[in-house]
């Protein structure tokens, strides 16, 4: 479903023909009112702005462009880091904005996507419940991992990992 937009193209064109002729026709006197408004303008200039020094005004008119730089450097290189070897497992997964989405675990000899199964075990009167991730190919137990609830929790350990690697590369990218 789209939204509907309010003018055609060509009801648009039309709309900036018509103010286009009505500037030409209609009595204005724009060039005295430009140069009204360069003179404000160089005034204000002078009065508030030119007490600092050139390399201040210039700091403050690209600092939001570098700022703006430097997060879509961070979101780029972010969007490309999209698998890593976790707790001996292969993960992957993408990224919506600044989340992510889609995670999913492989087998790091087969690149088999795994399973998991949860397991209670008591020992010592203690329950103690693990998650087990299972590769089918190979037939064996990759990793366990020890859990409270379940699968959610465990993912949620694993987005922190990815996050925790994130700042600290970032960190490592601003120390240099």
């Amino acid at each position: 479903m789209r939204k509907r937009k309010l003018l055609s193209y060509e009801a648009k064109i039309i709309l900036g023909l018509i103010f286009i002729i009505a500037l030409i026709f209609l009595p204005f006197n724009i060039s005295e009112d430009l140069i009204y408004l360069e003179t404000k303008i160089e005034n204000f200039y002078n009065k508030y702005i030119n007490i600092y020094p050139l390399w201040a005004q210039l700091s403050v008119f690209f600092t939001p462009f570098l700022i703006y730089f430097l997060i879509y450097q961070i979101r780029k290189n972010r969007c490309s880091y999209k698998e890593d070897i976790i707790y001996d497992m292969k993960w992957k997964w993408e990224w919506s904005k600044d989340e992510i989405v889609n995670l999913q675990c492989f087998c790091p000899h087969c690149d088999t996507e795994l399973y998991y199964d949860t397991t209670k075990s008591n020992y010592n009167n203690l329950d103690i419940s693990k998650l087990d991730f299972i590769c089918e190919n190979c037939n064996k137990v990759i990793a366990s991992i020890p859990n409270r609830d379940d699968a959610l929790r465990t993912s949620n350990n694993i987005k922190k990992e990815i996050k925790r690697v994130i700042r600290k590369r970032i960190d490592k990218r601003v120390v240099k």
